[in-house]
């Protein structure tokens, strides 16, 4: 996993390349708490993620919660295929929005 991510007038532009899995998520929380505190918008663009698990999931929810608490955004820009088919799976659109006519890698 590679975390990139850029902050110019309080919006942080960050992108995750390669895998989201238990074996990256304390890497994926410390960059999303880091992103959190220092923007008050996040823009999370996805497209380049090749597999995604549970544990990262309930982080990418858990920091849209922690943005919505704090008055802050939290938008996924972007999402790969294996982040559409876990949507689709476990029902999430509704907690990140609709992605139907958002290209996709």
């Amino acid at each position: 996993m590679e975390f990139k991510s850029e902050i110019n007038d309080d919006v942080c532009d960050a992108s995750v390349d390669g895998e989201l899995t238990i074996y990256h998520v304390n890497d994926f929380k410390k960059a999303l708490e880091k992103s959190i505190k220092h923007a008050s918008t996040i823009k999370l663009d996805l497209s380049n993620v090749s597999e995604i698990d549970t544990s990262c999931f309930q982080l990418l929810m858990q920091a849209r919660t922690s943005c919505l608490e704090n008055e802050k955004e939290f938008e996924l820009v972007s999402i790969s295929p294996a982040i559409r088919e876990v949507m689709d799976i476990f029902g999430l659109e509704r907690h990140f929005g609709n992605f139907d006519n958002m290209a996709a890698n």
